[in-house]
């Protein structure tokens, strides 16, 4: 048995990988928590795996703290992979392929093994990504813009008297196009922005006549589906899908 981690900007995920089969995905928010707080309430009562693979954007004092609680804990290193220039059928579009963040990169993965066809994949995290692979595997490119909350945390630095939160997403319906308060306006506007882009990209690759698959993924790709004018696949765990692809082609 294996661990399996993603630790993002905002929060940490993680599944158990077993006999080639990945367990259903964990995660918590950092929040104010301190992470190895965290990782006790979550791990300590876990069967101690035979290893830990982790994919971190989070930066080297979380991978620090990680890999302490993991040796003190359970007397292993936790291997933290890399972006490479060709891995699993998929071929990096960078020129310095490790300036890819390694979560895009397992995602690109996790998606060719899961959909056949061109694939545009957006992760909708603290920034959203968005990436294109040809059917054959090529990374076309990709674009990065704030994420919802981090659009909105911008807007209320510089603006007076907006709420504490951005809410409201779980009143937003297919029917809605205009707003007719300020906080249903900003969370409209922010979800647009990111749709809008979408729709852009994956209309202009489309002109070529093929069809572009479209896969979401991310703590806040929930919010957008009530505004999806187009087929979409969530798949809220594809990060770790594509670690699992790549673990089991190292072993």
């Amino acid at each position: 048995m294996m661990l399996l981690v993603d630790m993002g900007n905002s929060s940490i995920k993680w599944a158990v990988f077993d006999q080639d089969s990945l367990g259903s995905q964990k995660r918590l928010s950092y929040q104010d928590d301190k992470l190895n707080n965290l990782l006790t309430q979550a791990w300590l009562m876990l069967n101690i795996p035979s290893s830990v693979w982790v994919s971190n954007v989070a930066g080297p004092q979380k991978a620090e703290i990680l890999s302490h609680w993991v040796k003190s804990h359970w007397g292993l290193k936790p291997t933290f992979l890399k972006t490479a220039r060709a891995e699993c059928g998929v071929k990096n579009g960078y020129q310095n392929p490790e300036q890819l963040g390694i979560d895009r990169w397992l995602a690109l993965i996790g998606g060719y093994q899961l959909e056949t066809g061109p694939l545009c994949v957006v992760d909708c995290g603290t920034a959203v990504t968005l990436d294109v692979l040809s059917a054959d595997g090529y990374h076309q490119g990709g674009l990065i813009l704030p994420g919802v909350m981090t659009m909105y945390n911008a807007l209320k630095r510089d603006t007076y008297a907006l709420e504490p939160k951005l809410t409201g997403f779980e009143n937003l319906s297919g029917k809605l196009f205009l707003a007719h308060d300020t906080q249903t306006g900003i969370t409209l506007g922010t979800l647009y922005a990111i749709i809008g882009l979408l729709e852009y990209v994956i209309n202009t690759l489309e002109k070529s006549g093929k069809k572009v698959i479209l896969i979401l993924t991310g703590g806040s790709a929930y919010a957008l589906e009530p505004l999806l004018r187009r087929p979409y696949r969530l798949q809220s765990d594809l990060v770790l899908q594509g670690l699992s692809v790549v673990v089991k082609q190292s072993l």
